[in-house]
C-alpha cells in the first residue's frame, strides 16, 4: 500500500512540474531548412511592442497557420 501511495505522489509531482506555454502566432516564416513562429510578447499596459520568435520543426510549421494558438509543453 505504501508503494502505491509513493508511486501516485511521484506521478502527481512530475505532472505538476510541467508548464504549458501557449502563444498566438502573429507570423511564420522559413527557408533553408529552418522554420520560425513569431508572436507578440508585449505585456499588458506596455506601449513598447516586443516580438518573440521561436524555431519549430517543419512538421509543426506545416500544422499551424497565422492566427492559430501553439502550445509548448
Amino acid at each position: 500500500m505504501n508503494r502505491l501511495i509513493l508511486l501516485f505522489l511521484s506521478i502527481l509531482s512530475i505532472n505538476c512540474s510541467e508548464e504549458t506555454e501557449c502563444i498566438l502566432i502573429q507570423d511564420k516564416y522559413g527557408g533553408n531548412g529552418t522554420f520560425y513562429f513569431e508572436w507578440d510578447r508585449t505585456p499588458r499596459g506596455n506601449t513598447d511592442r516586443q516580438i518573440g520568435t521561436g524555431s519549430v520543426s517543419e512538421e509543426i510549421y506545416n500544422q499551424y497557420e497565422i492566427g492559430d494558438t501553439y502550445c509548448i509543453e
